[in-house]
């Protein structure tokens, strides 16, 4: 145990970023990260290594070559965030990643208690000491959706023309842009990474609603090769609800 209490003892002073209701002691903290471990290393270690640095045998197995794979927790890299760019998540964005799954990649793991799924949440922060040191915010994202009528869908393609989407995501947005075909994407791996098809909406790995497509706009995938995009809709951010009722109006989802 003195061993376990050396190594996340800074576990102790973060933790209250957690539910209220998974707060309060020092011990109930301390227990809090136990339990993380016990479900993290049954449900986690597989793909994420036993070290949290993204190398545990399903990784290399399913992702030998090419991206995605499984999240190097000791860097502070995270693409699914409702932070600025270059920025960690706050818990809720990883609390809604286990959550939620990632399409393609990551299982859902909603079949946890929410007690339990904080406790992973919890325990994965105890592999990058950033978090001790960071408070990251979540970005506003400025009011309501605007509707997606037929104007707003057309200003949303012209902005994916402007904004040269196309180049990656390709002029049909299928994910075969001249960028992708060539194999210049890559992530922060060096591995060769491809842009969502974005008319399969299935296959989006960041949500797939108006508000999670603002989000992705304002603040990017780090360690991919999608950018943030909220220097460039520096004053006319409406813009960014423009171009999302466009990419949704590309898919249809049951």
């Amino acid at each position: 145990m003195n061993i376990f209490m050396k190594r996340f003892g800074w576990a102790l002073l973060m933790l209250g970023m957690a539910q209220p209701a998974f707060g309060g002691s020092e011990m109930t903290s301390l227990n809090m990260v136990e339990d993380g471990r016990t479900i993290y290393e049954r449900s986690c270690l597989i793909c994420h290594g036993a070290s949290g640095k993204g190398d545990g045998p399903a990784a290399f197995y399913n992702a030998a070559f090419s991206a995605s794979r499984a999240r190097d927790f000791t860097v502070g890299n995270y693409k699914f965030r409702s932070t600025v760019s270059g920025s960690l998540p706050v818990d809720q964005d990883l609390f809604r990643t286990v959550t939620d799954g990632i399409p393609g990649s990551m299982p859902s793991f909603s079949g946890l208690s929410i007690e339990q799924r904080w406790q992973v949440v919890a325990y994965i922060k105890t592999f990058y000491s950033g978090f001790q040191e960071e408070t990251p915010e979540s970005i506003s994202l400025n009011g309501s959706p605007i509707p997606s009528t037929a104007a707003s869908i057309q200003r949303g393609k012209a902005l994916f023309e402007e904004m040269d989407c196309a180049s990656c995501h390709g002029k049909q947005a299928r994910g075969d842009g001249s960028v992708a075909l060539a194999g210049e994407l890559k992530d922060s791996r060096g591995l060769l990474i491809s842009p969502n098809d974005l008319t399969n909406r299935t296959g989006w790995k960041n949500g797939t609603t108006v508000r999670d497509m603002v989000r992705t706009l304002f603040t990017g995938l780090d360690g991919t090769p999608m950018p943030s995009y909220e220097s460039q809709l520096a004053g006319h951010k409406e813009d960014a609800w423009h171009l999302a009722n466009y990419i949704l109006s590309l898919s249809h989802h049951e």
